[in-house]
């Protein structure tokens, strides 16, 4: 015969990443349709006009604009912060490092569709038009184009959202969401200027090793995000 009720178990925390991918597709939509809008123009332009320019160009643009998309992760991150969203989550007992994954996974998934997007209209495009895509172009595309859209996103993603976590709210060009894209875009133009200028042979050493260094640094910087910002600074200032 039992002598006490049970204790009862407390409930699991549902998951908020598909909620925050949809709300960052949905405020970042624009810089979406911007990201993906302007890579297509580019492609066609280059395609139509310039075939030879587009199998060294088009690997070269794309991480350039799936970064863009990024942004979209920043503005939910930082209206979830201003609002007060952050207060109600932390104590209701989700950890701060569980917000800056979600926004990680959001910015993954918009990068994603920029990056579909664009091979699957790039290549598509220049197929239909009969340009050839030499294992040259093929091998960029593989070992640049795709991890350096991952990590330069992610990377613009993780500084911005630990600058509006750590800073007091502002809106326009000052803010995270303003700069934080030159962050994550001064990556990308460095590796390529310093790929530029290397031998041939050490090209892809130096892209492939900045994409994995960089998506090492978004790691670090994830790990570290519970003790580089303290509880109370997520909690609105309204």
């Amino acid at each position: 015969m039992a002598t006490g009720s049970a204790a009862p178990r407390s409930t699991p925390l549902p998951s908020l990443t598909w909620t925050t991918i949809r709300r960052t597709a949905a405020m970042g939509r624009l810089y979406l349709i911007l990201g993906a809008g302007i890579s297509l123009l580019l492609t066609v332009i280059l395609v139509s006009r310039t075939p030879a320019a587009f199998q060294t160009t088009f690997p070269l643009e794309v991480p350039l604009f799936a970064t863009l998309a990024s942004i979209g992760g920043l503005i939910t991150f930082s209206s979830d912060r201003t609002k007060g969203v952050f207060e109600y989550l932390i104590a209701y007992g989700v950890r701060p490092r569980t917000l800056f994954l979600n926004g990680l996974l959001a910015t993954a998934a918009l990068a994603s569709v920029v990056l579909g997007v664009a091979l699957a209209m790039g290549l598509g495009l220049a197929s239909a038009r009969g340009v050839p895509i030499p294992w040259s172009m093929q091998e960029a595309l593989l070992l640049y184009t795709v991890p350096m859209c991952y990590a330069g996103s992610l990377f613009t993603a993780t500084v911005g959202m630990i600058w509006s976590s750590v800073s007091t709210p502002r809106s326009g060009m000052n803010s995270p969401v303003g700069i934080a894209p030159t962050v994550g875009i001064a990556p990308i133009l460095l590796v390529l200027l310093a790929a530029e200028g290397a031998p041939s042979a050490d090209y892809y050493y130096i892209t492939v090793g900045a994409a994995l260094a960089i998506l090492a640094a978004v790691v670090v910087l994830l790990v570290m995000s519970a003790r580089l910002m303290s509880r109370e600074r997520f909690l609105s200032p309204l």
